[in-house]
């Protein structure tokens, strides 16, 4: 059991008194401020010691109590440890509790923070796959943050939050859009990130969550900001947070620059590390492999294994460490990860979703392609047209091999910058592809002949190629796919 519970329990007892539910109150002193930026940095285990011993000071302030369901989701997330999940998710009804009964109506504060405890058990839920009581949970969230937008539009706070719920349901993935039907809610994007920047811009104690949400919009919602200048300035500002610096390190593998990311990831050291973060071994065997250091990237996955106490990521680690063997020949080992991915793990996120049905399917990669889609990953450029100038169109036999090979290419031309010449290759593969195909390479090509056409200034055309990446169902990553075209259709308008 965690050292905190047992005062927390007691505070909940402390709650039943009426003398202290006259003196509740909402605020922030320099204890509660700093456990806020160690919960942002994952220093969680030392925010929610602070923050019990301010609990135990003044058992009246819900901020206090926010701030300690934000530090136990932020460590759940972090995470993933599924056990913990399973003894903690009772705690977001004690939290409930605790601030309904420090009940201030006249104090905006009050709804934001039941709000935000709601919000951060919508978030925890989904990462741990209980998709219909997060969607209960962001109904009860949204009710409370428009009634307090009402009451009170110049409190700021409310748009941090508001702000995030129209940016994430305003690019739900059709998939999803019996959420959105169960809220009443179509979200916004624009007018979530005018709410997001308005915090930005008051300088708040919130600056620091409301730059992160812009961030990860822009980044991987809106395809805004090649230039990682937002990240990287966030990142020199705070460098001793490993959240940030994590953040940087995958936005930079994102546009392949993996050669940097490898140089963060690796100025992280262990001593670091407040809360263990199992992205931070994934990412750095997942950029390994890109430079084909086989047995290097496999001590990082391996590791991500043998910590890691989720479900996600799972079978796509099976599957790079499948390719770490597959790709220099040693096809025995290889198949030993092949043949367990769909025993392991579960598949809820894309990159699980697609190892599980290739190896169901058991389509095993063609090797000289998957080195080409490595090489542009990873910003490896002159390696990946190597290895493209050594290939042929009659090297490949099926339907699927072809159409990558048309896709690779178009990939390696678009993100080495020659865009016009990349055209032509996914051209061909929308040509070979149909709306019932399920493979990803017809649906995001569409997306990203869309993005070209939209820096060609021609959005009319781009909108057609968003709206047939859109049009594709049933393929690997159709969610991310869809969200992004969603977006960027949003963007047009």
């Amino acid at each position: 059991m965690y050292s905190w519970i047992r005062p927390f329990l007691l505070c909940i007892v402390c709650y039943s008194t009426s003398s202290i539910q006259s003196s509740a109150t909402y605020y922030f002193n320099t204890e509660l401020e700093t456990a806020y930026r160690e919960i942002l940095e994952l220093k969680t285990s030392s925010a929610t010691e602070r923050l019990t011993k301010e609990q135990l000071r003044d058992p009246s302030n819900g901020v206090t109590v926010y701030l300690l369901s934000l530090s136990k989701t932020t460590e759940l997330i972090a995470t993933e440890d599924f056990a913990a999940y399973k003894t903690d998710k009772a705690f977001e009804s004690a939290f409930v509790k605790l601030l309904n009964a420090n009940n201030q109506p006249t104090s905006p504060y009050h709804k934001f923070c039941l709000a935000e405890v709601r919000m951060q058990w919508a978030f925890t839920k989904i990462r741990f796959n209980e998709l219909a009581e997060a969607a209960i949970n962001a109904k009860q969230a949204l009710g409370l943050l428009n009634d307090n937008l009402a009451a009170a539009p110049s409190f700021t706070p409310t748009k941090k939050s508001l702000g995030l719920l129209n940016i994430v349901m305003g690019s739900i993935p059709s998939s999803y859009s019996w959420i959105a039907s169960s809220l009443g809610f179509k979200g916004n994007i624009r007018l979530g990130v005018e709410m997001i920047q308005a915090v930005i811009d008051s300088k708040s104690i919130y600056f620091q969550e409301a730059s992160l949400i812009k961030i990860i919009a822009e980044q991987y919602i809106l395809n805004k900001d090649s230039n990682m200048e937002s990240i990287r300035q966030l990142q020199a500002k705070y460098p001793n947070n490993i959240l940030y610096t994590y953040l940087y390190a995958s936005v930079l593998s994102k546009y392949a620059q993996s050669e940097k990311a490898l140089k963060v990831i690796e100025s992280i050291s262990d001593e670091d590390i407040h809360t263990y973060l199992p992205a931070f071994d994934y990412l750095h065997g997942e950029l390994l492999l890109q430079h084909g250091q086989y047995v290097a990237c496999r001590v990082y996955l391996n590791r991500f294994l043998s910590n890691f106490k989720g479900k996600n990521l799972v079978k796509d680690t099976y599957f790079k460490l499948f390719l770490s063997y597959w790709l220099v020949n040693e096809d025995e080992t290889a198949m030993t990860y092949w043949k367990a991915i769909p025993t392991v793990g579960q598949a809820s996120f894309e990159s699980d979703k697609y190892a599980q049905k290739i190896a169901e399917n058991n389509e095993l990669p063609n090797k000289q392609l998957t080195k080409i889609r490595l090489c542009t990953d990873g910003g490896l450029y002159a390696k990946g047209f190597e290895i493209y100038n050594l290939t042929n169109l009659s090297d490949f036999t099926s339907k699927k091999d072809k159409l990558e090979y048309y896709y690779r290419a178009g990939r390696l031309y678009q993100k080495s910058g020659k865009e016009l010449e990349s055209i032509h290759y996914y051209e061909k593969v929308i040509s070979l592809s149909d709306v019932k195909n399920t493979y990803y390479f017809g649906p995001n090509s569409a997306l990203q002949l869309g993005y070209i056409y939209v820096k060609m200034k021609n959005n009319e055309r781009a909108k057609y190629y968003f709206n047939l990446a859109i049009a594709y169902k049933n393929h690997e990553y159709e969610n991310s796919i869809e969200q992004k075209a969603k977006a960027a259709l949003n963007e047009i308008k």
